[in-house]
């Protein structure tokens, strides 16, 4: 479900946002405030037992949607949200989605169920040469995959997308 972004909501979803994901892919907690309630930015949620348990934090841009964030608690996982969140959020938009995942290697076995996971929901893996932007300061880029729905791109088509995905999700102006 779409929710509003409510204060009270900002912890709960903080707090998992914060133990799924590596401290190179999060925002501070006051980037991550500033991301919340931008007007571009969108939070789809689950909750159970009047608790949210598994969120999709996207970006919906003017001329694709951005999947930035999907997580669900740790106690949550296994039962279909994410899956659930992310096939809303499709069937809602009529524009290309694009969401970056990290390579598959063989040391992180975590890499390649992410790959499969949203391979069966309809995304394609776009293996060109992409760089996520830094989300804190002291941060450097970050070599990921691109993911298309629907269809694989080739560079060349997304790199409009990256132009707004730049942009606007991370503040870097692309020549």
């Amino acid at each position: 479900m779409l929710i509003e972004k409510q204060q009270n909501y900002f912890e709960e979803i903080y707090a998992i946002y914060q133990a799924s994901f590596p401290d190179q892919e999060r925002r501070t907690k006051e980037g991550q405030w500033d991301t919340f309630f931008n007007p571009r930015y969108h939070i789809r949620a689950v909750k159970e037992g009047g608790k949210i348990v598994a969120f999709l934090g996207y970006w919906d841009l003017p001329g694709c949607v951005f999947f930035e964030h999907l997580a669900t608690a740790e106690i949550s996982r296994g039962k279909g949200y994410g899956k659930l969140l992310v096939e809303e959020t499709v069937w809602e938009t009529k524009k290309p989605i694009f969401l970056e995942i990290e390579p598959v290697t063989e040391d992180n076995p975590i890499t390649g169920r992410r790959a499969v996971f949203y391979e069966r929901m309809g995304f394609y893996i776009n293996r060109f040469f992409y760089q996520q932007m830094p989300l804190k300061s002291q941060d450097s880029p970050m070599q990921l995959w691109v993911t298309s729905y629907g269809k694989p791109v080739s560079e060349e088509e997304f790199l409009p997308y990256k132009k707004e995905i730049y942009q606007i999700v991370y503040g870097v102006k692309l020549t």
